[in-house]
């Protein structure tokens, strides 16, 4: 190959030429995207190509091209002159979703007999022919190979259910999203020269440095409008504090400063922006006349709890990352204008029309402290100190005795508040209703709730009864967007909004598990099953990435019968992860019941009331069973 064809830019369409075949190595992992990587990918394809799929957009514009990333392959040697053989170093997750896409794509219709036949699945996989044979499955509608490889089916699911959430799958939609993705989606394919040392090479490639991202370019713009050094220095100490999202913003501060802003319990928020800048040119003074002797011993106090202060920190994780943060910020402050919560636009989001900055850098930058302060205390956090709780609701603390910080429950300080749970549970059902990064509606609005809720003179303390009445009513109002005031009964003329099998929307299900678990935790019972009956299918339930929508009776009947009439009504769906779906889909209930019960686990509590009945299914004390428990359902989703 000549050296001017080591770096092509390829359409979607050229990559998936029947021509030329590319093969995922022994050394590479597993397919492992999963709804967040997926969805993420299809919403930024569909942006590109001027989809409206959110609720409060109203315009986007229509890219020329998409640029998806870069595709590091080596040319293996082949004895073929009609095909090319690649092997993949770096892409092949992107790779492997854009196969699973394509394939749903053909199966909707909208490609002509001659655009299929010059596209071909030509991916596969060393040493893994489960996984080959899983993308062949789905690329020819055979569905026998679920149970092999999960992962890949799963993913298949995950993209279904997302072009039925946003209406993607409108015929018209569709065409014009698969339009943009063959012509103008492009990823430049980098083919490493013939004598690389490959091992090296993925070693490099996985150390490598960051580029520069948009929010650093942000942060140079705003600080070129700030007036002296002491402002710019100011401005860059509280941005680089905030844009660490996986540990509590104080903690971005050194130790000296952060008292003085602070306060010695941590608690505290200075006035304005003025306010910071005069304790952080007083802490800079303080320093500049510092001695030698007092460097090395400050140095020497403080590295001492650097190790403990470091464990504590990896502790968590976030919802949301510093670009898309910065973001909701900008939209908190101008209510009065349409600010999209896309990452993809974020610095044009900033700049006005006459080129300047639509907010002043003080401002924004006091403002971002404020909205950090509330989210640290009062949002969620991925909690990978505590597997079994998965999220954590809590809030730094330096006011104890002890010279070390900790963290304590943000509403009721005893261990088990009850009070402080029910908000942990509801904004875990929000958040995994949602689970990409960009566009989350409930983040702004529970943001907005905090900001109408707090003042500066009571440090920012929320009263947890109002948060919560006030998540609840944000909840009812999600719901009753998705139902439009329509019929939630079943009928056979109409079978209604919720009856639609994997067309149900997963805020739906989720909602319904939040308000279960606080009807059960108040000893409440549906049908005479309460918390007592359901053991550890309660006591272990928390919200999770489910994303698959499990027929309970399934859609094909395992005993080889004609299809259940009725299957996608609401009473028999539940929402569990997309991989249990793919390996239990055709199951019987009883089996599936088996699964779940050698397992010890419940994937959502509607799941887990489902399978305490005896008879499930289209016939008799089955059929009454499904109608009963629907029934319940209903009313507890009407609250």
């Amino acid at each position: 190959m000549s050296q001017t064809n080591q770096v092509e830019q390829l359409s979607v369409k050229a990559l998936f030429d029947s021509k030329t075949q590319y093969v995922i190595p022994i050394y590479q992992r597993n397919y492992a995207w999963g709804a967040t990587e997926i969805e993420q990918l299809i919403q930024d394809i569909s942006d590109a190509a001027g989809l409206i799929t959110q609720a409060e957009e109203t315009v986007t514009a229509k890219q020329d091209k998409y640029y998806l990333g870069s595709l590091v392959v080596y040319q293996r040697t082949t004895h073929s002159q009609q095909h090319v053989v690649y092997e993949t170093i770096d892409g092949q997750q992107r790779h492997t979703t854009l196969s699973i896409l394509l394939a749903y794509l053909k199966h909707r219709n909208v490609l002509g007999c001659d655009e299929l036949e010059a596209l071909a699945i030509n991916l596969t996989f060393d040493s893994r022919p489960k996984s080959s044979r899983a993308l062949d499955d789905i690329y020819s509608g055979n569905t026998n190979g679920e149970t092999e490889e999960p992962n890949i089916h799963a993913a298949f699911n995950i993209i279904q259910r997302y072009f039925e959430a946003k209406g993607l799958d409108d015929k018209a939609k569709t065409k014009q999203f698969v339009d943009y993705l063959l012509k103008s989606v492009t990823i430049l394919r980098v083919v490493v020269p013939p004598q690389t040392d490959l091992n090296h090479y993925f070693e490099i490639m996985n150390n490598r440095g960051e580029q520069l991202e948009k929010h650093e370019v942000l942060k140079a713009k705003f600080m070129a409008t700030l007036a002296n050094d002491e402002e710019r220095g100011c401005f860059s100490t509280i941005w680089d504090a905030c844009s660490n999202m996986t540990r509590y913003t104080q903690m971005g501060f050194q130790s000296d400063l952060r008292k003085d802003v602070f306060g010695d319990s941590w608690q505290t928020m200075p006035a304005n922006f003025d306010a910071m800048l005069e304790k952080h040119t007083s802490k800079q003074q303080k320093q500049d006349a510092m001695t030698l002797r007092d460097i090395i011993k400050h140095k020497a106090s403080s590295s001492n709890s650097d190790d403990e202060e470091r464990e504590k920190e990896e502790r968590f994780g976030t919802v949301i990352d510093f670009s898309n943060f910065l973001l909701h910020v900008l939209k908190l402050m101008q209510t009065e204008e349409s600010v999209s919560l896309d990452d993809k636009k974020l610095i044009d989001a900033f700049i006005s029309k006459d080129d300047g900055l639509k907010v002043s850098a003080k401002a924004f930058v006091y403002e971002l402290l404020k909205y950090r302060i509330l989210f640290d205390s009062y949002v969620i956090k991925p909690d990978q100190h505590d597997e079994k709780r998965k999220w954590s609701l809590l809030t730094l603390d330096n006011s104890s005795s002890s010279s070390s910080y900790c963290y304590l429950n943000s509403f009721g300080k005893e261990e088990d508040s009850k009070l402080n749970e029910n908000i942990r549970m509801i904004l875990a059902m929000f958040h995994v209703s949602n689970p990409a990064l960009v566009y989350k509606r409930w983040l702004n609005d529970a943001l907005s709730i905090l900001n109408k809720n707090t003042t500066l003179q009571s440090n920012f303390v929320v009263d947890g009864e109002v948060y919560l009445a006030e998540l609840e009513r944000l909840s009812d109002r999600y719901f009753e967007e998705i139902i439009n005031d329509k019929c939630l009964a079943f009928s056979e003329s109409e079978p209604g909004v919720l009856h639609q099998g994997t067309g149900v929307q997963n805020f739906v299900f989720n909602r319904l598990d939040y308000l279960l678990w606080k009807r059960l935790s108040n000893n409440e019972s549906f049908d005479s099953i309460g918390k007592k009956e359901l053991g550890k299918h309660f006591d272990d339930f928390q919200f999770s990435f489910r994303t698959s929508v499990e027929h309970y009776f399934p859609q094909t009947d395992p005993s080889g019968a004609s299809k259940m009439e009725d299957v996608d009504r609401f009473g028999n769906l539940c929402l569990i992860s997309p991989s249990s779906n793919s390996r239990l889909s055709n199951y019987s209930p009883q089996d599936k019941k088996k699964f779940y019960q050698e397992n010890n686990r419940a994937e959502s509590l509607k799941q887990a009331i489902m399978m305490s009945y005896d008879d499930w299914g289209p016939d008799e004390k089955g059929k009454t069973n499904i109608q009963n428990h629907e029934k319940e359902m209903i009313n507890v989703l009407k609250n």
